[in-house]
């Protein structure tokens, strides 16, 4: 499938984008349960392959070149954020009628695409930003990139909006293509809530101690994401 700038990319699994596929064409007719639960463990695998691509991998980087414990404990958060996904993900499996997967795969589905960003050709999730989002993440990585940044609170808030962004394509809008009751859609959002703020937690604690001379490398990292 094709994508037009500006958007944001992470690579995925061969596995993710091949099996979605046949689960794409499959549920176009019918979904079984097995369907159900593969459509389950490529959404889980989906979300955890992004978390760490985008904030796990940077991670190791930052405590490969400059070892500490606030990088070891922003892991645990990473790993306890998936944790969280992997776990409620399949608690709603049992609340999804076969009949509620087929939009949500479709969706998951345009996610998906083989592209070449200069790399060679990969598999990738993307999905579009607005224009003027494009602008100012582009704009905050190039003054993190040239050392411009001297108020660390300007990182924290790049990534906590990175970080939402994200969570309405892959969370929010598959949970309202399902159409859940009350109760599970309010167990949802909260779950939701929660991840979102263990992420800004982590963040704010973790900013304060990357050294200004590793603001570099976490804009390169940040820019090999946005397509614009």
């Amino acid at each position: 499938m094709s994508i037009n700038a500006p958007f944001l990319a992470s690579t995925v699994q061969d596995r993710i984008t091949t099996e979605l596929e046949g689960l794409y064409q499959r549920t176009r007719s019918r979904v079984s349960d097995a369907d159900k639960k593969l459509g389950l463990e490529l959404l889980i695998e989906a979300n955890c392959d992004l978390l760490d691509t985008c904030f796990g991998s940077i991670f190791e980087e930052l405590s490969r070149l400059q070892p500490s414990k606030d990088l070891l404990d922003a892991n645990a958060v990473i790993e306890d954020i998936k944790s969280k996904a992997r776990h409620y993900i399949r608690w709603i499996g049992p609340f999804i009628s076969n009949d509620r997967l087929p939009p949500v795969i479709a969706h998951y589905y345009t996610l998906m695409h083989q592209m070449d960003l200069g790399s060679g050709s990969k598999p990738y999730m993307a999905f579009n930003i607005t224009t003027d989002f494009a602008a100012v993440l582009k704009q905050a990585l190039a003054k993190l990139a040239d050392g411009r940044v001297t108020d660390v609170q300007e990182i924290v808030d790049l990534l906590v909006e990175v970080f939402d962004e994200t969570l309405q394509p892959l969370l929010i809008r598959p949970k309202e293509l399902m159409k859940f009751n009350f109760v599970v859609n309010k167990t949802l959002d909260g779950v939701i809530s929660i991840v979102k703020m263990l992420n800004k937690h982590m963040l704010r604690k973790l900013a304060p101690s990357i050294p200004m001379n590793l603001y570099p490398v976490v804009a390169r990292h940040l820019e090999e994401f946005l397509i614009a």
